[in-house]
């Protein structure tokens, strides 16, 4: 009799554990959390993915910090790929003047005005399996050279590179603290 009874508890057991793995198969897994862009530190806690989304229409995902002497960077891309992605990068230099900071822009790049003492914008073509690539840079009021940096993913139409050309000047002069 002791052992009916062990094995009607054993098969009762087992099936409300079949019931419950059944339960739990069907369930929906829980989402990821997102983390945002400021938890990487460092000049990332500038950034904010909506904010990036916003002002230049394409949204991020995953984000990473890095310092090294007086340069602070932050990438932000996708969880999804290795392109198209957003570098930033600020560093502290009191030595550099407007006129040393012009004089040093790269080959074929373009004066901005309204951002900081000085800036230039350089559209660079496709290279390395990645698209063309547009870098936005100028020295801030407080002598700061900043960089944003956006890489294209292979393929890249150039009416896509024009309008990210403009937006991406939008979030260099959002980001400028020294503007207005």
């Amino acid at each position: 009799m002791r052992s009916r009874l062990f094995a009607i508890g054993l098969v009762l057991a087992l099936a409300g554990c079949t019931e419950h793995e059944a339960a739990t198969a069907s369930a929906p897994a829980p989402s990821p959390v997102q983390e945002p862009a400021a938890s990487a530190g460092g000049i990332c806690i500038l950034w904010d993915y909506d904010f990036i989304a916003d002002t230049i229409g394409v949204r991020f995902d995953v984000a990473a910090a890095r310092s090294a002497d007086d340069t602070a960077t932050c990438v932000v891309g996708t969880q999804g790929g290795t392109w198209p992605y957003l570098a930033l990068a600020v560093a502290q230099n009191k030595s550099v003047d407007a006129d040393l900071f012009a004089d040093g822009a790269p080959k074929g790049s373009s004066k901005l005005k309204g951002l900081g003492q000085t800036g230039y914008r350089v559209v660079g073509t496709a290279t390395d399996g990645h698209g063309p690539t547009i870098e936005i840079s100028w020295l801030s009021e407080a002598k700061q050279l900043q960089t944003l940096k956006f890489v294209f993913a292979p393929g890249a139409k150039s009416d896509d590179v024009s309008a990210m050309s403009d937006s991406l000047l939008d979030l260099a002069k959002a980001m400028d603290t020294t503007n207005g």
